[in-house]
């Protein structure tokens, strides 16, 4: 069996080879936690304290908590006493908020942007209420449609930049997720409104489900997008004749220990939150425990295979 590394006609010396180890291993110690999370956004049919319970219990590192009104979480619906109780369950519990969940609609017909400036303040409030230290990312979708881009991304800027004025008051980065079926739904036309915006506060949340949907490849999309990504998503996507259908993690075909290995060489510190789709949560068999443990194993397993250290290992 031939030595790999030693041979003069590999083009090294044994003390390079040996170099090249130390090197592989100082890269190895010098990768930065990755944290694991679950969003509450597919635990709306549960009391809120039961959802940090539940993933707490799992083992996830931290939630991202969904705000849109028919959530339990919604701004409105918090007490300064609820507000209390759920920053102690945090602490108590070893929960990080990574990020809060909620559903702008740029340029919508109907929901305008005085009350998407107000969907911010207020969960800008309720962020830096509960982590006072390091307020929540601020996780949304912006709307419109595909075919809309053209017409509406000079507009999307201006009002873009009106809310992440309102973001910089509250030291909250807003962070939009490319969709779909939106008008910014693939990785050039997000890296041109990031641009464009010119804002530390304005940021992009890197969701492969929707990026492979657009015809995307996982490395050159995370190379290209985690620079300006401090925040992933993670849950996997299907097409069919005549749509595409969102799918847990690990149920498609994502190659998760490989997004992982990047987010390690890429330098990323931030955390990958799994988000189960309405298409799945909204259905009336739907077992969001089961859902929950499932999605943990898979992620979890892929994060020790990828040798990507998660901060929950370091408490």
């Amino acid at each position: 069996m031939e030595c790999l590394g030693v041979s003069q006609d590999a083009g090294l010396t044994r003390r390079g080879f040996i170099a090249g180890l130390a090197g592989a291993v100082n890269i190895g110690a010098t990768l930065k936690p990755v944290g694991l999370s679950f969003g509450t956004y597919a635990l709306w049919m549960l009391r809120w304290e039961d959802s940090l319970e539940l993933i707490a219990r799992t083992g996830y590192d931290g939630v991202e908590i969904a705000l849109m009104p028919e959530w339990p979480t919604t701004p409105g619906r918090l007490s300064a006493g609820d507000r209390r109780r759920l920053r102690g369950m945090l602490a108590d519990l070893g929960l990080a908020l990574p990020a809060l969940l909620d559903n702008l609609q740029v340029l919508h017909p109907v929901q305008t942007h005085a009350e998407n400036v107000e969907r911010l303040s207020r969960a800008i409030e309720l962020g830096n209420e509960i982590v006072p230290d390091k307020p929540p990312i601020f996780e949304t979708v912006l709307g419109r449609k595909p075919d809309e881009w053209e017409a509406v991304k000079h507009r999307m800027v201006d009002e873009i930049g009106d809310l992440a004025r309102k973001a910089a008051d509250g030291d909250t980065v807003i962070c939009f997720k490319p969709h779909v079926g939106g008008a910014v739904n693939n990785v050039e036309r997000s890296l041109w409104l990031v641009k464009q915006v010119g804002s530390r506060y304005f940021r992009c949340t890197y969701d492969f489900s929707h990026l492979w949907l657009a015809g995307h490849e996982l490395v050159t999309s995370l190379q290209a997008l985690i620079p300006v990504s401090p925040y992933v998503h993670l849950k996997d996507a299907k097409r069919t004749a005549d749509k595409h259908e969102f799918l847990l993690p690990g149920d498609g075909p994502t190659d998760y220990v490989e997004m992982f290995r990047q987010l390690g060489q890429l330098g990323y510190d931030g955390y990958a939150t799994i988000e189960v789709s309405a298409q799945i949560h909204k259905l009336p068999d739907f077992q969001p425990i089961s859902a929950a443990n499932v999605c943990y194993e898979r992620m979890a397993a892929a994060f020790e295979e990828a040798g990507l250290p998660r901060p929950s290992a370091q408490r």
